[in-house]
């Protein structure tokens, strides 16, 4: 096996003397080989879909509205617009004095992302990661404002074997120039997550719960694909990652894998890709 390496210097005497260094901190992963044979490429048939992430939680009364708008925009954006819904802040946790709502949505991931872009009162979304928070009444707008001109390409291959165990195998192609390192991150989502709900004044049981994070395979903010980042035109990189489903909650005949393909600087999304885990 590889292992992408990333090398932080961290030299006490000098931390004074030095301006402070930014997050995020990344912790590489371990990189498994790649062996199944994606198939051939054909650059004119792809095109660049967009990312939403959700802030959202199940005792939020107001966050049904905003699921309501996601289902109305894929229907005019269909497969190019991937959404994940993440469950992160107090309205995402269980409520001790409501027993109904006694699951937790919450993920590492989730909560990371919410203090990395300072998410506050929600629903609210952020659309490829770049550059703003916005609420539902906006996210059309934003979303028809972003530029669709392909940069990259992301094939996706799923191993999910009887033991429980996925295995995610990932290529991407470049397209065009870019000047800045990459990051690819793998993320599970889980539709039809069957649990309680308030919808303004009212409990709804059996609510199922859409796109729901549910682990980042590579952690909060994914791996580096070359050592430096720096993806060039017309070459492809492969990636693979593992993640056992034994021990957790999660259906794998609802769950999808997305993958992002982001700016290590600035967050911006490239490319993103989703397809289901079986």
């Amino acid at each position: 096996m590889r292992y992408i390496i990333i090398a932080l210097f961290i030299v006490a005497g000098l931390m004074a003397a030095c301006d402070r260094i930014e997050g995020p901190y990344i912790i590489p992963h371990e990189v498994e080989d790649v062996t199944v044979e994606f198939p051939p490429l054909d650059p004119s048939s792809v095109f660049r879909k967009l990312l939403i992430e959700e802030y959202t939680g199940h005792y939020c009364p107001n966050c049904p509205d905003g699921h309501d708008e996601l289902d109305r925009l894929h229907t005019i954006f269909g497969d190019t617009l991937v959404m994940v819904g993440i469950h992160a802040g107090a309205l995402a946790a269980p409520q001790a004095t409501h027993p109904e709502f006694s699951y937790d949505f919450r993920t590492d991931v989730g909560n990371e992302l919410r203090t990395f872009f300072n998410i506050d009162g929600i629903p609210v979304a952020i659309i490829n990661r770049y550059p703003s928070i916005v609420s539902p009444a906006r996210w059309q707008t934003k979303l028809t404002a972003e530029d669709r001109t392909p940069m990259a390409a992301i094939q996706l291959i799923n191993q999910y074997d009887a033991s429980g165990m996925l295995k995610v195998n990932a290529k991407v192609t470049m397209l065009a120039d870019y000047p800045n390192a990459l990051r690819l991150s793998l993320f599970l989502v889980e539709d039809n997550v069957i649990k309680p709900q308030l919808k303004h004044s009212e409990t709804i049981l059996d609510y199922s719960h859409k796109h729901v994070l549910r682990a980042g395979l590579n952690g909060t903010f994914g791996d580096l694909l070359t050592a430096d980042g720096i993806l060039q035109k017309d070459e492809a990189y492969t990636y693979g990652h593992s993640i056992a489903f034994a021990g957790h909650d999660w259906n794998p005949d609802n769950c999808s894998v997305v993958a992002i393909l982001h700016d290590k600087a600035n967050g911006k999304v490239l490319q993103v890709e989703q397809l289901r885990v079986k």
